[in-house]
């Protein structure tokens, strides 16, 4: 019974004593909050890297509108400074013809095309710091865009 009474003041003392409550307060929310940092610099370097891609493509869309070719606008794609290096990208220029009627036209050098124009699409993998929860890692970035050229 003796050893029942000092433990329960021993728990009494314990609860009472708010000794390093404030650390512990701490240590709970920082990691909470340094979590959150990491996220939001995650993001941020993910909006950056497709911030580049849309750069490259820009780029490839000025040599597609000055009368390159398919290739020659995946080259200046590829070649753009904005576009990260590694890890290695994936361009595709394709030239996309369309009749009066806005129907596709498989040849653009046929009489009947009325509007041509180019299409880039540009996927690159981005590498997640820690990794997003619902998004795999590394994840593919994916963007398209078309250019009116004739």
């Amino acid at each position: 019974m003796h050893r029942l009474i000092a433990l329960e003041r021993f728990f009494r003392r314990l609860l009472a004593n708010e000794d390093g409550v404030a650390a512990i307060e701490f240590g709970a929310v920082a990691s909470f909050l340094i979590l959150m940092l990491i996220g939001a610099t995650d993001l941020g370097l993910a909006a950056q890297h497709r911030s580049q891609m849309e750069g490259a493509v820009r780029a490839g869309m000025q040599e597609a509108l000055k009368g390159g070719t398919e290739e020659a606008v995946e080259a200046a794609v590829t070649a753009s400074t904005d576009l990260p290096s590694s890890p290695p990208a994936t361009v595709s220029a394709t030239k996309i013809c369309y009749d009066d009627q806005g129907e596709a036209v498989e040849d653009c050098d046929a009489a009947n095309v009325d509007s041509m124009y180019m299409e880039i699409i540009l996927q690159q993998d981005h590498q997640w710091l820690l990794g997003m929860p619902g998004f795999s890692n590394p994840s593919t970035l994916k963007l398209t865009n078309s250019v009116r050229i004739g």
